[in-house]
Protein backbone atom coordinates (compact mmCIF):
# COMPACT_ATOMS: atom_id res chain seq x y z
CA UNK A 1 0.00 0.00 0.00
CA UNK A 2 1.03 3.41 -0.54
CA UNK A 3 2.03 5.90 2.18
CA UNK A 4 1.21 9.64 2.09
CA UNK A 5 4.69 11.31 3.49
CA UNK A 6 2.33 14.16 5.03
CA UNK A 7 -1.42 14.45 5.04
CA UNK A 8 -0.96 17.99 3.29
CA UNK A 9 0.77 16.38 0.51
CA UNK A 10 -2.10 13.99 0.02
CA UNK A 11 -4.89 16.97 0.40
CA UNK A 12 -2.29 18.79 -2.03
CA UNK A 13 -2.55 16.02 -4.57
CA UNK A 14 -6.44 16.09 -3.78
CA UNK A 15 -6.75 19.75 -4.95
CA UNK A 16 -4.65 19.47 -7.89
CA UNK A 17 -7.08 16.58 -8.91
CA UNK A 18 -9.81 18.39 -8.62
CA UNK A 19 -8.60 21.47 -10.26
CA UNK A 20 -7.78 18.72 -13.32
CA UNK A 21 -11.41 17.52 -13.46
CA UNK A 22 -12.67 21.00 -13.21
CA UNK A 23 -10.57 21.84 -16.12
CA UNK A 24 -11.69 18.12 -18.33
CA UNK A 25 -15.35 19.32 -17.39
CA UNK A 26 -15.34 22.77 -19.12
CA UNK A 27 -13.18 21.41 -21.96
CA UNK A 28 -16.23 19.29 -22.58
CA UNK A 29 -18.77 21.89 -22.38
CA UNK A 30 -16.99 24.32 -24.59
CA UNK A 31 -16.38 21.39 -27.21
CA UNK A 32 -20.31 20.93 -27.64
CA UNK A 33 -21.50 24.24 -26.72
CA UNK A 34 -20.85 27.79 -28.77
CA UNK A 35 -19.41 30.34 -26.17
CA UNK A 36 -21.17 33.17 -27.02
CA UNK A 37 -24.70 31.75 -27.05
CA UNK A 38 -24.58 28.93 -24.90
CA UNK A 39 -26.47 26.82 -27.79
CA UNK A 40 -24.61 23.57 -29.15
CA UNK A 41 -22.16 23.76 -31.50
CA UNK A 42 -22.27 22.80 -35.20
CA UNK A 43 -20.55 20.12 -35.44
CA UNK A 44 -22.05 18.34 -32.05
CA UNK A 45 -25.88 18.91 -34.14
CA UNK A 46 -24.66 17.22 -37.31
CA UNK A 47 -23.57 14.07 -35.40
CA UNK A 48 -26.50 14.01 -33.08
CA UNK A 49 -28.97 14.33 -36.54
CA UNK A 50 -26.96 11.96 -38.27
CA UNK A 51 -27.52 9.06 -35.66
CA UNK A 52 -31.31 9.88 -35.22
CA UNK A 53 -31.93 9.55 -39.49
CA UNK A 54 -30.18 6.68 -38.84
CA UNK A 55 -32.33 5.13 -36.57
CA UNK A 56 -35.53 6.78 -38.43
CA UNK A 57 -34.10 4.82 -41.64
CA UNK A 58 -33.53 1.13 -39.56
CA UNK A 59 -37.15 1.76 -38.23
CA UNK A 60 -38.74 2.27 -41.89
CA UNK A 61 -36.67 -0.69 -42.70
CA UNK A 62 -37.58 -2.94 -40.15
CA UNK A 63 -41.73 -1.68 -40.88
CA UNK A 64 -44.53 -0.62 -38.91
CA UNK A 65 -44.40 -3.88 -35.88
CA UNK A 66 -41.02 -3.71 -35.22
CA UNK A 67 -40.93 0.29 -34.86
CA UNK A 68 -43.89 -0.09 -32.39
CA UNK A 69 -41.97 -2.87 -30.57
CA UNK A 70 -39.37 -0.09 -29.88
CA UNK A 71 -41.47 2.74 -29.13
CA UNK A 72 -40.31 3.33 -25.32
CA UNK A 73 -36.77 3.16 -26.88
CA UNK A 74 -37.33 5.55 -29.82
CA UNK A 75 -40.75 6.49 -31.23
CA UNK A 76 -40.07 8.89 -33.48
CA UNK A 77 -40.33 8.51 -37.63
CA UNK A 78 -39.42 12.15 -38.81
CA UNK A 79 -37.16 14.82 -38.18
CA UNK A 80 -37.59 18.30 -38.89
CA UNK A 81 -35.05 21.27 -39.38
CA UNK A 82 -35.10 24.64 -39.12
CA UNK A 83 -32.75 27.32 -40.14
CA UNK A 84 -33.17 30.39 -38.73
CA UNK A 85 -31.32 33.58 -39.52
CA UNK A 86 -31.20 37.37 -38.20
CA UNK A 87 -31.87 39.84 -40.55
CA UNK A 88 -29.96 42.67 -41.79
CA UNK A 89 -27.36 41.45 -38.75
CA UNK A 90 -24.46 43.62 -40.91
CA UNK A 91 -26.63 46.37 -40.34
CA UNK A 92 -27.19 46.01 -36.77
CA UNK A 93 -23.06 45.62 -36.08
CA UNK A 94 -22.62 48.88 -38.35
CA UNK A 95 -24.57 50.90 -36.65
CA UNK A 96 -24.93 49.72 -33.03
CA UNK A 97 -21.47 47.87 -32.82
CA UNK A 98 -20.71 44.34 -32.58
CA UNK A 99 -21.53 44.24 -28.34
CA UNK A 100 -25.29 45.47 -29.12
CA UNK A 101 -24.72 42.24 -32.35
CA UNK A 102 -23.80 39.84 -29.99
CA UNK A 103 -26.58 40.99 -27.49
CA UNK A 104 -29.23 40.54 -29.88
CA UNK A 105 -27.95 37.25 -31.20
CA UNK A 106 -27.73 35.78 -27.43
CA UNK A 107 -31.35 37.28 -27.02
CA UNK A 108 -32.50 35.79 -29.90
CA UNK A 109 -30.94 32.42 -28.90
CA UNK A 110 -32.64 32.35 -25.79
CA UNK A 111 -35.88 33.15 -27.59
CA UNK A 112 -35.26 30.32 -30.01
CA UNK A 113 -34.37 27.97 -26.91
CA UNK A 114 -36.85 28.56 -24.49
CA UNK A 115 -39.29 28.00 -26.95
CA UNK A 116 -38.13 24.35 -27.67
CA UNK A 117 -39.27 20.87 -25.91
CA UNK A 118 -36.89 18.63 -23.93
CA UNK A 119 -35.12 16.86 -26.86
CA UNK A 120 -34.79 19.03 -29.39
CA UNK A 121 -31.71 20.63 -30.36
CA UNK A 122 -30.27 24.08 -31.23
CA UNK A 123 -27.05 25.03 -32.45
CA UNK A 124 -25.48 27.71 -33.65
CA UNK A 125 -24.49 27.46 -37.32
CA UNK A 126 -22.69 30.33 -38.06
CA UNK A 127 -22.34 34.02 -37.91
CA UNK A 128 -26.41 34.81 -37.09
CA UNK A 129 -27.46 31.72 -38.04
CA UNK A 130 -28.98 29.12 -35.93
CA UNK A 131 -30.42 25.53 -36.69
CA UNK A 132 -32.95 23.43 -35.17
CA UNK A 133 -33.80 20.13 -35.12
CA UNK A 134 -37.71 18.80 -34.22
CA UNK A 135 -37.79 15.29 -33.30
CA UNK A 136 -41.41 13.89 -34.25
CA UNK A 137 -42.59 17.12 -36.08
CA UNK A 138 -43.31 16.98 -39.52
CA UNK A 139 -42.64 19.99 -41.84
CA UNK A 140 -46.31 21.52 -41.12
CA UNK A 141 -45.54 21.01 -37.73
CA UNK A 142 -42.24 22.22 -37.96
CA UNK A 143 -43.34 25.46 -39.91
CA UNK A 144 -45.57 26.32 -37.27
CA UNK A 145 -42.82 26.69 -34.55
CA UNK A 146 -40.85 28.36 -36.61
CA UNK A 147 -43.84 30.61 -37.57
CA UNK A 148 -44.09 31.17 -33.41
CA UNK A 149 -40.43 31.92 -33.22
CA UNK A 150 -40.65 34.43 -35.97
CA UNK A 151 -43.67 36.11 -34.32
CA UNK A 152 -41.61 36.28 -30.31
CA UNK A 153 -38.58 37.80 -32.16
CA UNK A 154 -40.00 40.39 -33.80
CA UNK A 155 -41.93 41.30 -30.27
CA UNK A 156 -38.67 41.86 -28.54
CA UNK A 157 -38.42 44.94 -27.27
CA UNK A 158 -35.06 46.84 -26.01
CA UNK A 159 -35.23 49.08 -23.48
CA UNK A 160 -32.36 51.13 -24.15
CA UNK A 161 -33.08 51.12 -27.92
CA UNK A 162 -36.95 51.26 -28.10
CA UNK A 163 -36.31 52.12 -32.05
CA UNK A 164 -34.45 48.69 -32.80
CA UNK A 165 -36.36 45.89 -34.35
CA UNK A 166 -34.81 42.23 -35.01
CA UNK A 167 -37.06 39.89 -37.52
CA UNK A 168 -35.61 36.63 -37.99
CA UNK A 169 -35.99 34.38 -41.66
CA UNK A 170 -36.44 30.67 -41.34
CA UNK A 171 -36.50 27.49 -43.68
CA UNK A 172 -37.78 24.17 -43.00
CA UNK A 173 -37.05 20.92 -43.71
CA UNK A 174 -38.10 17.30 -42.87
CA UNK A 175 -36.91 13.67 -43.31
CA UNK A 176 -37.19 11.67 -46.28
CA UNK A 177 -35.99 7.83 -46.23
CA UNK A 178 -32.83 7.95 -47.58
CA UNK A 179 -31.86 11.77 -47.05
CA UNK A 180 -28.58 12.00 -45.03
CA UNK A 181 -28.02 15.26 -42.65
CA UNK A 182 -25.66 17.06 -45.29
CA UNK A 183 -28.79 17.18 -47.69
CA UNK A 184 -31.29 17.76 -45.13
CA UNK A 185 -29.40 20.93 -44.31
CA UNK A 186 -28.79 22.07 -47.41
CA UNK A 187 -32.67 21.77 -48.36
CA UNK A 188 -33.23 23.81 -45.58
CA UNK A 189 -31.05 26.41 -46.35
CA UNK A 190 -32.62 26.87 -50.01
CA UNK A 191 -35.82 26.83 -48.04
CA UNK A 192 -34.02 29.66 -45.88
CA UNK A 193 -32.62 31.07 -48.84
CA UNK A 194 -36.11 31.58 -50.42
CA UNK A 195 -37.39 33.52 -47.80
CA UNK A 196 -34.75 36.37 -47.42
CA UNK A 197 -34.97 36.36 -51.28
CA UNK A 198 -38.54 37.45 -50.89
CA UNK A 199 -38.28 39.88 -48.75
CA UNK A 200 -37.12 38.61 -45.29
CA UNK A 201 -39.03 37.87 -41.94
CA UNK A 202 -41.00 34.69 -42.96
CA UNK A 203 -40.94 31.07 -43.32
CA UNK A 204 -40.58 29.15 -46.14
CA UNK A 205 -40.86 25.35 -46.72
CA UNK A 206 -38.71 23.13 -48.69
CA UNK A 207 -41.45 21.02 -50.10
CA UNK A 208 -42.84 24.75 -51.47
CA UNK A 209 -40.33 25.04 -53.43
CA UNK A 210 -39.80 21.32 -55.19
CA UNK A 211 -43.70 21.76 -55.72
CA UNK A 212 -42.88 25.32 -57.44
CA UNK A 213 -40.33 23.52 -59.62
CA UNK A 214 -42.28 20.51 -60.23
Amino acid sequence: MFNWKTKGEKEKLEDQVRDLKAQVDDLEVNLIHDHLTGLKTRAFFEEEISVYLEIIDQQAETGQHAASQRKERFGFRNLSIIFFDIDHFKKINDEYGHDVGDMVLKKVASVIQSSLRTGDTVARWGGEEIIVSLLGADERDATAKAEEIRQMVGSLIFANMPELTITISAGVASSERGVKVIELEKRADKALYKAKQSGRNQVVMYSELSSASA
